[in-house]
């Protein structure tokens, strides 16, 4: 498999489960505020969890790194990233919108605010490493 897709697929593998593991703890922080602290050290686990295959795929990427003969070649990948990283910025400001009580939205914001960066990590390595990839 070219490097380049393997990066792209180590940002589906990140940003996907890591949306799923989002929805479910946003759902029981809407649910139940005052368990924020509880929430957020779960969530922390679940994408600590999540991530192990992405890591492995970069590492992998990183090994197989060479640079492309035209730049064609990396624009397929280039775009299932920035569309993957859209699509998550979107989803998160969905959820974060639905079904909030007054009295736990700025509950819900700041987790939102937490996973928006956590969500972008690996599509922003992908990105860098498409730009390493450039001839």
């Amino acid at each position: 498999m070219p490097a380049q897709y393997i990066f792209a697929l180590a940002a589906v593998l990140a940003v996907i489960p890591i949306l799923v593991i989002f929805k479910v703890f946003l759902d029981k922080l809407k649910r139940d505020p005052s368990q924020q602290g509880k929430v957020q050290s779960r969530f922390m686990i679940g994408v600590a969890l999540s991530e192990l295959i992405p890591i492995l795929l970069v590492i992998w990427g990183f090994i197989e790194l060479t640079p492309v003969s035209s730049i064609g070649e990396l624009l397929l990948p280039g775009l299932i990233v920035i569309f993957l990283m859209v699509f998550a910025v979107f989803f998160i400001f969905l959820q974060k919108s639905v079904d909030v009580e007054p009295e736990a939205k700025a509950i819900v914001n700041s987790f939102a605010m937490i996973g928006i960066p956590i969500t972008m990590a690996f599509p922003i390595i992908a990105l860098v490493s498409l730009f390493l990839m450039m001839p």
